[in-house]
């Protein structure tokens, strides 16, 4: 099965925006070769899209050939539609069965061949599907280049000849139209006629036809975005709905810098985006297509760590050698790059992917009261305060030692005292 081709430069007629039309099988061949003739002409499965709106189809229409000449053709149009709609046009058609002799020679077979074309503002697609396709009894790959087949045919006058077929796939279209083909053959024969070389056109076949031109582009919409605030470094997902958005030709901006990664549904009416940096403050977001921009919405940068708060810090004091693990929990930390202890940064520092945790070793400072603080790589956010106890040092008149939950032992000048007289009453026993 041949899959998707691209498109070509070509631009195809169409008479006015949002036209759309299919065919399934067209036969134009008309030549007298030598003392021949030959003769085939008609259009099988053949719509256009309604000029209100709407779809036209037809289904199941047999190839039957009117008086003939030296043609023979056979086969089902399965189907053929075209449909106009406000924002998109479209075409298809589908055929099987068909088969194609032109002088008692097989020119084409095929089992099924589709095609279609669609067609919105700024936006044009074609696509071509096809299964067991062979000429003169050859199986085919079809391209969108010519490649010319032949086969030795009997023709009453010529000598030596043979029977031409120059077969292609076109799929050519502009951002405003498309026309799609899936094959066409064009027919000659060769031949001498006594000595003097000789070559008569035959006329060409098409098998399976849509094209279509995109509806005049109407202005988008938009009417909410969610959400309509986010950090001025940008790098905020939203989302904008509306109508009239196009698929891969839309533009959103904030204050005039487009935003990034501008998905759109494929209705029309949502879209995602991601924001690039702004300006603390307003901003204006417009969306924009081929039929214009829509009336802007508003939108917030907020400096950094503005939506960052601090439920917890864990714990809250310790050494002012640092190297104290704290945790730091609460919401809105996704984007911090570090935290600082009165102005100092700390080590080993982890924010978890949700934006929830931070952990951070503290280091050193001076005794007392430190400011924490969540550093955003254009902001700050107050997480606190982290205390800083000195070490205390051990003294022959005071020590305290923690024996118990709430209790202490208290060994004083006076409790020495006590254990030099217990040394000298053993001396005097002794």
């Amino acid at each position: 099965m041949a899959g998707a081709a691209g498109l070509g430069l070509a631009s195809p007629a169409l008479a006015a925006p949002g036209d759309a039309a299919a065919r399934g099988v067209v036969l134009d061949l008309v030549g007298d070769p030598g003392d021949e003739s030959v003769q085939a002409q008609g259009t099988f499965g053949s719509v256009t899209a309604p000029s209100g709106g709407g779809t036209d189809d037809e289904t199941s229409v047999d190839v039957t050939l009117a008086d003939p000449e030296n043609v023979v053709a056979t086969g089902t149009v399965t189907e053929v539609t075209a449909t106009r709609g406000p924002t998109t046009s479209a075409a298809s058609s589908q055929l099987a069965d068909f088969a194609l002799s032109v002088l008692d020679v097989e020119v084409l077979d095929v089992s099924e061949l589709g095609v279609t074309a669609q067609c919105r503002a700024g936006n044009t697609s074609a696509g071509a599907t096809g299964e067991d396709i062979t000429v003169f009894g050859q199986q085919i790959t079809i391209r969108d280049t010519a490649q010319e087949f032949t086969a030795n045919v009997t023709v009453t006058g010529l000598t030596d000849a043979t029977l031409h077929a120059v077969v292609d796939r076109q799929l050519t279209g502009t951002p405003d139209n498309v026309i799609a083909i899936n094959v066409r053959a064009v027919l000659s024969v060769s031949g001498f006629d006594g000595a003097d070389p000789v070559r008569f056109s035959l006329g060409q076949v098409i098998l399976a036809e849509a094209s279509c031109q995109s509806p005049s582009a109407a202005p988008p919409t938009a009417s909410v975005i969610s959400p309509t605030s986010g950090p001025q470094s940008g790098g905020q997902p939203v989302t904008i709905t509306g109508t009239g958005f196009v698929p891969n030709a839309t533009v959103v901006a904030f204050d005039g810098v487009a935003a990034t990664g501008v998905v759109v549904a494929a209705d029309g009416t949502s879209l995602s985006a991601v924001t690039p940096p702004g300006t603390v403050g307003p901003a204006e977001v417009v969306v924009s297509t081929a039929g214009g921009s829509a009336p802007a919405l508003g939108y917030t940068y907020l400096a950094e760590g503005t939506g960052a708060e601090v439920t917890g810090l864990t714990p809250r004091e310790g050494p002012t050698t640092g190297g104290t693990t704290v945790t730091i929990t609460g919401s809105g930390f996704t984007g911090a790059t570090g935290v600082t202890f009165a102005g100092v940064t700390g080590t080993g520092f982890t924010v978890n992917a949700a934006g929830t945790t931070i952990t951070v070793v503290t280091p050193p400072n001076p005794a007392g009261a430190a400011t924490v603080e969540l550093v955003f790589p254009t902001g700050t956010a107050n997480a606190g305060t982290f205390t800083y106890q000195p070490h205390l040092p051990v003294t022959g008149t005071s020590l305290r030692l923690p024996i118990a939950a709430g209790l202490t032992m208290l060994l004083t000048g006076a409790l020495l005292l006590l254990v030099a007289r217990h040394r000298r009453q053993r001396l005097w026993q002794v």
